[in-house]
């Protein structure tokens, strides 16, 4: 059965990662994704983290689109594009804002060819404003928007987060965007322009703390934990690794102090309720740290478990890609590609019960459909060669 994006057609002219893994989410969701890349060396992503002949960046955030070469830098090549867009549903780039403009593929031009089309851009630091036109990677937007600064422990430096936080979560929301514009064509008729950024995304994503401190309170690191939560929400050093626990509330510490066998705790004046532990956290971290060496992290997990407490093991990579609840979920699963042969690949969050995704299992080549898709749009195969000729494709 196909996916509930089926029969859309996206345009895609992103590069790197915020919006390659926006159209990404389209394609899983069964969408026509036609990748437009420059000759020669298309997107520079394909040249990052390669192992065996594949590029694990490029696989990540490519699979199951479809790969055209065009030179938007010919003219040719910029009427390739408008020869497409007729037949397009959606039109995503992420260059920098002027950039489609400039190349007389901006969001006015190309309504004038469909008007039915989600025209959408994602920029590093929003389509106004002073930085409008600069150029932007997940690790600046990080920085600006303040997460940075709430990361790491009190008197350590800024940290960013471990993984390209913001350039997933920006995809997520330009993905969203787009699916949302979609709907609400089908109910209006009318296409439209959608906008988001890096810099907006992650400052949205901060909603609660970012509130918290417009309203009064002191900013504070996370450290192992979060900064404005006031009960036991933190990383604990174990014998053989780390474990966390969150959301002790009053209703869960008797059992927690059961779990952690300190039944002592329970009752003490400093940690009794709520309010109490809050105003003593520091105190109880001190013995708690103590206390969670004294076993493994699966011992804890197990003996935390059984209290039904809110709790985790800290997984490395190989560790989550052996876990039976990724696995069985398919969050992690295996597919047969072309080149490396049957490989994990990172599957996706959600599930359709009537219209089902499907993950798909390699990244096109470099111009693998360019034919296809310019035969698709009615070129003759004379045509083609001449753009070929031309430097066109």
């Amino acid at each position: 059965m196909a996916g509930p994006l089926s029969g859309v057609r996206v345009l895609d002219f992103t590069v790197f990662q915020q919006g390659p893994q926006a159209t990404l989410v389209m394609a899983d969701m069964g969408a026509d994704v036609v990748k437009l890349e420059p000759p020669t060396f298309g997107d520079l992503g394909r040249f990052l983290q390669i192992h065996d002949g594949v590029s694990a960046y490029h696989l990540a955030h490519n699979r199951g689109k479809r790969s055209v070469t065009v030179n938007l830098k010919a003219e040719a090549g910029v009427e390739i594009v408008r020869r497409l867009v007729p037949g397009a549903d959606v039109f995503v780039h992420n260059f920098r804002p002027g950039v489609m403009e400039r190349l007389g593929l901006g969001y006015d031009s190309v309504r004038e060819l469909n008007e039915r089309i989600i025209y959408a851009h994602a920029s590093g630091w929003g389509a106004r404003g002073p930085k409008a036109t600069h150029p932007a990677f997940d690790i600046a937007a990080q920085a600006r928007a303040g997460l940075m600064s709430m990361t790491g422990e009190e008197d350590g430096p800024p940290l960013p987060a471990g993984v390209a936080i913001a350039d997933y979560i920006g995809a997520m929301n330009l993905a969203m965007a787009v699916i949302a514009a979609l709907y609400a064509r089908e109910r209006t008729g009318v296409g439209q322009k959608v906008e988001t950024s890096l810099f907006g995304s992650q400052i949205a994503a901060q909603a609660w703390e970012l509130q918290t401190y417009i309203l009064g309170r002191r900013r504070r690191k996370s450290g192992r934990g979060h900064a404005y939560l006031p009960t036991i929400w933190r990383v604990f050093q174990t014998a053989d690794g780390w474990a966390v626990v969150g959301g002790v509330g009053d209703d869960r510490w008797p059992a927690f102090c059961a779990a952690v066998g300190m039944p002592e705790l329970e009752h003490d004046e400093r940690f009794g309720n709520g309010l109490a532990r809050a105003n003593n956290l520091a105190e109880l971290y001190a013995l708690l740290d103590d206390r969670f060496t004294s076993k493994t992290t699966a011992e804890w997990i197990a003996v935390l478990e059984a209290h039904d407490m809110i709790c985790a093991p800290v997984q490395d990579y190989e560790q989550l890609l052996a876990d039976p609840q990724a696995l069985e979920n398919e969050y992690i699963l295996e597919r047969e590609h072309p080149i490396g042969g049957r490989v994990a690949v990172v599957g996706f969050p959600w599930r359709f019960s009537e219209t089902p995704a499907e993950a798909a299992p390699a990244a096109p080549e470099l111009g693998q459909h360019t034919e296809e898709v310019l035969l698709e749009a009615g070129l003759s195969w004379e045509e083609i060669t001449a753009l070929r000729e031309r430097g066109a494709i």
